[in-house]
């Protein structure tokens, strides 16, 4: 019988040997110096991660993971997330979003000026010409949840989060009109914005020539549908120059009427002559949000903006498709108004005046010597008195 349990315990250990434990972890990150995100102080550990998510942050055993990552002497922090992309196609076009993945971003926030959805009418059309000029992409959805499946469909390597423009939405119902929605109209943006909400959005998102800021009932309809479903309003407000301040309040009214989260994109004040005279709008920001308003704002450590060359123009000027612009500005009558008109110089401007202003992308291959030159240096190339 002695015999026999030997037999049976040494039987026992070898099955231990040849079956060891099943890992606990998929991933274990070992010696990490571990920035939280919270405010805190960094601190070593090692981080456990099993089905996608972190399951111990502590001292782990090397064992009890798949895979090790020695991480000592590097920094190991939480995905960072990417308010302000204009990544929309181009994880279509490259799933892997390298210039994302390579920084540290895990989520990217994508429709903040034009948004992937809803696409109908003339929005649809403009939009499915713009993508191809651009990327040579061809768009095959019009709602939310198509472009949802087709990210699903061809794989992408962060998350991303879409929020829809108010503006995209009013034309894709009036097209392009430069008048109030009617009774009828709103109700169809109301309904449009309902949908895109139920499909996953996560709110509104404004340009700067949009949001429905000359009719603010409109944008009051189409923000308290994002609030009913826990969706937030992100706005590049309409002037961040000489209007400041009134473009703020405007903002905070959406806050005020709707109870919906406001958030207000690169909060800053362009134009060399007003600098150090923003104290106004951020007072008004903290006196909003000391009556219990939620409103937020970022910013980025620039002197320097980006825009397409239409946002040089009066609104009048450049509202209708890409190819009506140009027919537009094409026009001596057309340019003759345009001198003539207050906001024309106003922005001009508060850009940097012709000597500031930087063609720093050209597409067309005929004017392709003109990029990185200024507005006044492509005048002098020119022969032109006035750029």
């Amino acid at each position: 019988m002695k015999r026999m349990g030997i037999a049976v315990l040494s039987a026992l250990v070898v099955a231990v040997v040849a079956f060891p434990q099943q890992a606990l972890y998929d991933v274990v990150i070992h010696d990490g110096m571990i920035v939280d995100g919270t405010g805190n102080p960094w601190y070593r550990a090692d981080i456990g991660i099993a089905g996608g998510r972190i399951q111990k942050i502590g001292t782990i055993p090397a064992s009890a993971g798949r895979k090790a990552i020695n991480a000592s002497g590097k920094a190991v922090s939480p995905g960072f997330i990417d308010l302000h992309t204009h990544s929309d196609i181009p994880v279509l076009v490259d799933g892997t979003a390298q210039s994302a993945v390579r920084q540290g971003v895990t989520l990217d926030v994508i429709g903040e000026s034009a948004s992937v959805a809803p696409l109908e009418g003339v929005v649809l059309e403009e939009f499915k010409r713009e993508q191809k000029r651009q990327y040579n992409f061809d768009v095959d959805w019009t709602t939310v949840s198509g472009y949802v499946q087709r990210l699903e469909k061809q794989g992408v390597s962060i998350n991303i989060a879409i929020s829809v423009a108010p503006q995209q939405i009013k034309r894709a119902v009036i097209g392009y009109q430069n008048r109030p929605a009617r009774a009828a109209e709103i109700v169809r943006m109301k309904k449009l914005v309902e949908q895109a909400m139920l499909e996953g959005a996560v709110g509104l998102s404004s340009a700067f020539n949009g949001g429905g800021y000359d009719n603010p009932e409109e944008m009051f309809e189409m923000a308290a549908v994002a609030a009913q479903y826990g969706g937030y309003y992100a706005t590049h407000v309409g002037s961040e120059g000489y209007q400041l301040t009134e473009e703020i309040k405007k903002a905070i009214q959406v806050a005020e009427v709707t109870h919906i989260p406001i958030h207000i994109f690169h909060l800053k004040i362009r134009g060399k002559n007003l600098w150090g005279k923003a104290g106004p709008a951020l007072a008004m920001i903290e006196e909003a949000r000391s009556r219990g308003l939620e409103i937020t704002a970022n910013q980025y450590p620039y002197t320097a903006m980006q825009h397409p060359w239409s946002r040089l123009f009066p609104d009048w000027a450049v509202d209708g498709p890409r190819e009506r612009i140009i027919e537009l500005l094409s026009d001596p009558a057309t340019r003759e108004k345009i001198k003539k008109d207050p906001l024309f110089h106003q922005y001009v401007d508060e850009h940097g005046g012709f000597e500031g202003i930087v063609a720093s992308r050209i597409t067309n291959p005929k004017n392709k010597q003109l990029e990185g030159k200024t507005i006044a240096e492509v005048a002098k190339m020119r022969g032109d008195k006035d750029p």
